[in-house]
């Protein structure tokens, strides 16, 4: 029997033998991890009765570790009244992330009977993915005038709960962020040692407004621990710390496979069958749309195929490969995008790398599906046509991998939302194009090499 398992049978006897003591006990050794596995794994019953022995603290642990679909559901069984006391223990931003996710009446209901709602409420006029809805107000303010043996005393009185805190942040008398000085600069430095003389001013930070993807990205361009966030005043309004960039690559990077494949953002295994349905469908009936218009290219060569049926053998592989091939580079461009290193270059440079793997890929595959066609139907023509219909057709699949992205975002449409879609359904309708009106041009000597 795994750990695990033990651990689960082990709460769910307790809880079955109402020893409410002992499974108060073994959740409070418990981390909060675990104790948010166990939660998934228990019953409807058994999740009602963890969240009875889980003091307000102990919730507020749970919350920050279950997924979207569990913090939901624990949403709805608290009452609001437990809620409340459980977001009072939780941080800031956990406490904005959770009320924003909640009907403005239950959101008011519960910010009323937080003793913390005076600092949350104004947290709360941010939008949910800039850095403003992101950000905590716990970090450590000094003044630069402070000694590095008063700071430390400062830190000792206060006792910041916030574990990222790894930087002072030094302000003025209007609050303005003059600099910041990591807490290990201070540890090393003689007690004397003023804060002006430690701090570094060239501080990278954002705006409230400034998308909560940036900020991640900033976080992790120069690895830093937190980021300061700033009004246009120059005002420290709050941090985002490192745990939140964790939380912000992964929702994004769930939403960009999630819009490439056509898929619901918050869509998972367990979504509701009817739910998943309604998600997908829309966009395979943009599919079957773009299908027909591949259908009607088709029957407007009909009469070429009908003379020379080995055409069809090698249709969907020269759609495909080159399908595949557009798929590859439109991936790396939207990802480049996302990491703003796509902004570093030219689209034209970009167009000339991805034209000369297109070259190399092209011959390669174009070859081998010539040597292959012409030993498979004995047809030096059809092999000729075939391989150069797939050679022209990645070059057109690798031409749209870079210009579809950034057309989509210059049209203020995110890239990662159709891009995939668009340039597989373009290599289809070009590769069926390319190959079939090739056929037709040399319909002559296809017929006399067969």
């Amino acid at each position: 029997m795994t750990e695990k398992r033990a651990t689960l049978d082990r709460i769910q006897e307790l809880i079955q033998d109402n020893l409410v003591e002992e499974a108060r006990e073994f959740l409070a050794e418990a981390h909060p991890a675990d104790i948010a596995e166990i939660y998934l794994q228990l019953p409807p019953g058994s999740r009602e009765a963890v969240l009875a022995l889980l003091p307000s603290e102990g919730l507020a642990d749970l919350l920050g570790h279950l997924d979207a679909d569990l913090k939901e559901e624990l949403l709805r069984r608290l009452p609001r009244a437990a809620l409340a006391k459980a977001l009072d223990h939780a941080g800031p931003d956990m406490a904005v992330d959770v009320l924003q996710s909640l009907s403005e009446g239950v959101r008011n209901s519960v910010l009323s009977q937080m003793s913390t709602s005076e600092q949350i409420a104004p947290l709360l006029a941010h939008a949910p993915e800039s850095a403003g809805g992101r950000m905590t107000t716990q970090y450590l303010a000094v003044t630069p005038d402070m000694t590095a043996q008063q700071m430390l005393r400062l830190f000792q009185v206060q006792r910041p709960i916030n574990h990222e805190i790894r930087y002072l942040y030094v302000l003025d008398d209007a609050k303005r962020l003059m600099g910041v000085v990591s807490l290990r600069s201070v540890l090393i430095s003689p007690p004397s040692t003023r804060m002006e003389d430690l701090m570094v001013t060239d501080v990278r930070s954002v705006t409230p407004e400034t998308d909560q993807e940036e900020a991640a990205q900033l976080l992790q361009r120069y690895r830093l621990r937190a980021l300061p966030v700033v009004d246009e005043f120059g005002v420290l309004e709050g941090i985002i710390t490192a745990d939140d960039v964790l939380d912000v690559v992964v929702a994004e990077a769930t939403e960009d496979i999630h819009h490439m494949a056509g898929l619901g953002v918050n869509e998972r295994i367990t979504t509701p069958l009817l739910e998943s349905a309604a998600r997908r469908l829309p966009w395979l009936s943009i599919n079957m749309i773009w299908a027909f218009a591949g259908a009607a290219i088709i029957h407007l060569f009909q009469g070429t195929l009908e003379q020379v049926a080995a055409l069809v053998v090698f249709m969907p592989l020269i759609a495909g490969q080159a399908g595949n091939a557009g798929i590859q580079t439109s991936t790396i461009v939207v990802r480049s995008m996302a990491l703003g290193d796509f902004e570093r270059l030219r689209v034209s440079q970009v167009l000339a790398k991805e034209w000369g793997v297109g070259l190399i890929k092209g011959t390669v595959f174009g070859l081998i599906l010539a040597m292959i066609a012409w030993l498979l139907k004995g047809n030096i023509v059809l092999g000729a046509i075939a391989g150069g219909a797939l050679f022209l057709n990645i070059l057109v699949a690798s031409t749209s991998g870079v210009l579809v992205p950034v057309t989509l975002r210059r049209l203020g449409v995110d890239p990662a939302l159709v891009a995939g879609v668009f340039d597989t359904m373009l290599s289809d309708l070009m590769g069926f194009l390319i190959y079939l009106g090739l056929a037709t041009l040399f319909l002559a000597a296809l017929l006399r090499a067969g």
